[in-house]
């Protein structure tokens, strides 16, 4: 067994577990790691294993963060013997839950630009009390915590949390989601939040327990009074009292404010509907028929109003992208029951299970080879997962994939207003924020760390002096200079580039097999020109008859970490790329990082994706090409 075999062996649980477990994003432990507090163990394809012992040292640095307010400075001095640590009470679990939501606002604040006093000011708290929240051993009322939520175009449900119940249909008295404390006096025990239409919770207001004064949000609302009475007003009147078996329905922008007044606590069914996610699903699951819409003009269409299909007919429905000029197609029907902690389990799954699905949704007669695709799955370390899918392979990562879903996930509603999250695909988790560098149609994903594995790979079968480098950016390229093979990379030099890339890829793959059998096989040639030009120009080759339409966010990152080895690219400095036509990505240098010993750096790429298509894709029982085909 290998030193690294072993490794993993006394360190089995991984990222995913460890998140699940402490309730400790993947960014943040990634960060502590950077920062020497934790010490995972690292597999050679980049995989973190963590032991109990590391477990049990996350929730104590956690505890002297949320609980005693320890600097990470502070947190290390007193983990490594420099000074004492406090004593573990019962309350600190018990608060646990709180000091999420606290981390939650506090991250919200820092990325915002926002002091504690600026915020204060916002929602009408003292900055002592903000201070003590973000720590986790205080709680604004319920109003104050929606005041905090619309600093931030953010619902409380964003603060709180959400359920992960996967579909799941029953859910057993007290098994759903604590949230330890929504206030004083009230505990929240979520059945399901932010994943389908309604967000269905229990209150329980223990006695002389209040809204604090009225407060408004988007959306509808229905109680339901199980057990005890409730006082309800709205819109500045007199309250009225709801006692078991009573409900009250009203629309939430309305001001509404409520109290226990009596010495029982009082038990509710409290049921919320966001009208944003409402309006995003307003399209039926289509089963024997589709619906049409209102008829309109004089077409073939004109008053029918719907399809019909036969019975033993499927549909999938997709919406479509392009991110300068390459596809990405979204499927947008639920995909449950994929097995596996993270999302590169949940691929393996996929791939045994479902790649049936990929060639139907990639292939002729509904696609063709450049065709892409994305299959969301939920992940344990991040907001959102995705697999993406190709008409040939899976990758591990994609940026015009990635700046594609984002705009799906902001036009469905998904993001609640809010302008970042963080998706966990195989290669790792990225974040993606939409808005930056002077425009709201940006989408700017911070991808994984990229780095050079072999600088000069001789292709003497190319041209006598032709050299690839071979870099990673989440996948595996050969980057080649265009401009030295005399070769524009122009709309007419493309069938040749993908007959050359072919070639190159090829080659290099059979030649790093001999030289270095410890690297993967290269995904695509990636062709560029940056001699004397305002921005360099790339094209990435896929196969002999493919090639990325857009600049190529991974295939832009490698080429980043190739220029930063060699000293043309640092820290801060941007990269701008334009595609075979013309349309730009632009790159940024945000860190340095160090990958299997090699220098690498984390590179931003920035671009923007249109919607191009809202679709149902129909299979018919006697479809004789029903999972498609391709053509070479």
């Amino acid at each position: 067994m290998s030193h690294l075999e072993r490794d993993e062996a006394r360190k089995p649980f991984s990222i995913g577990h460890v998140t699940k477990i402490t309730g400790i994003n993947a960014s943040t432990l990634r960060s502590w790691q950077q920062q020497g507090l934790i010490a995972p163990a690292k597999s050679r394809g980049g995989r973190r294993t963590f032991s109990q012992d590391d477990i049990r040292r996350i929730q104590e640095i956690d505890r002297l963060r949320r609980v005693y307010g320890y600097s990470l400075a502070g947190v290390k001095r007193a983990l490594d013997g420099g000074r004492p640590t406090p004593a573990r009470t019962a309350d600190d679990e018990a608060n646990h839950r709180v000091d999420l939501i606290g981390g939650r606002v506090r991250a919200l604040r820092v990325a915002a630009g926002l002091t504690l006093r600026q915020l204060a000011q916002q929602t009408g708290l003292a900055a002592s009390h903000l201070s003590m929240f973000e720590r986790g051993v205080a709680f604004p009322s319920p109003s104050r915590l929606n005041a905090i939520a619309k600093v931030f175009n953010r619902t409380l449900a964003d603060l709180l949390g959400s359920t992960r119940m996967s579909g799941r249909p029953i859910i057993r008295k007290g098994r759903g989601r604590i949230v330890g404390s929504f206030g004083p006096g009230v505990t929240v025990e979520q059945l399901t939040v932010g994943e389908e239409l309604m967000d269905c919770e229990i209150w329980t207001i223990r006695p002389g327990a209040e809204s604090d004064g009225f407060y408004a949000h988007d959306g509808q609302e229905l109680l339901h009074i199980l057990e005890g009475e409730l006082e309800l007003a709205l819109d500045g009147g007199e309250p009225e009292t709801l006692r078991a078996g009573d409900s009250a329905y009203f629309d939430s922008t309305r001001q509404h404010r409520w109290r226990n007044p009596n010495a029982h606590a009082v038990v509710v069914l409290w049921v919320n509907t966001d009208t944003k996610r409402v309006a995003s699903i307003d399209q039926n699951t289509f089963t024997k028929s589709l619906d049409l819409g209102a008829p309109i003009g004089r077409g073939i269409g004109e008053q029918a109003h719907a399809l019909q299909l036969s019975d033993d007919s499927r549909t999938y429905r997709v919406i479509d992208t392009h991110t300068a000029g390459h596809p990405t197609r979204v499927l947008i029907e639920p995909l449950e029951g994929l097995d596996g902690h993270t999302v590169r389990e949940k691929r393996e799954h996929f791939i045994r299970q479902h790649d049936g699905l990929r060639t139907l949704l990639l292939h002729e007669p509904r696609g063709h080879a450049a065709t892409f695709g994305l299959v969301p799955v939920q992940s344990e370390s991040a907001d959102f997962g995705a697999i993406f899918i190709s008409s040939y392979k899976y990758l591990d990562m994609c940026g015009h994939g990635t700046i594609g879903y984002a705009r799906v996930l902001d036009a469905l509603g998904r993001l609640n207003g809010g302008t970042s999250f963080s998706l966990e695909v195989p290669a790792g988790v990225v974040h993606v924020r939409l808005g930056l560098h002077g425009s709201n149609a940006n989408v700017s994903v911070e991808n994984v760390a990229s780095w050079v594995a072999l600088e000069r790979l001789p292709l003497p079968e190319i041209a006598p002096d032709c050299t690839a480098t071979i870099a990673y950016g989440g996948c595996w390229y050969a980057n080649v200079d265009a401009h030295a093979l005399g070769i524009s990379i122009a709309p007419d030099s493309v069938s040749r580039l993908m007959q050359l890339g072919a070639r190159i890829k090829e080659i290099a793959n059979d030649r790093l097999r001999a030289l270095r059998p410890d690297l993967p096989q290269i995904d695509s040639t990636l062709f560029y020109d940056d001699d004397g030009r305002r921005r360099a120009r790339q094209l990435v080759i896929l196969e002999s008859n493919k090639f990325d339409r857009s600049p190529c966010g991974t295939g832009m990152s490698a080429r980043m970490a190739e220029l930063a080895l060699h000293g043309r690219l640092k820290v801060g400095d941007t990269y701008e790329v334009e595609n075979v036509l013309g349309v730009p990505f632009l790159g940024h240098v945000l860190a340095e990082a160090v990958v299997g010993g090699q220098p690498a750096i984390v590179p931003q790429v920035t671009g923007k994706a249109s919607l191009s298509g809202f679709s149902t894709l129909i299979v018919e029982a006697d479809d004789p090409l029903q999972t498609g085909f391709l053509c070479r």
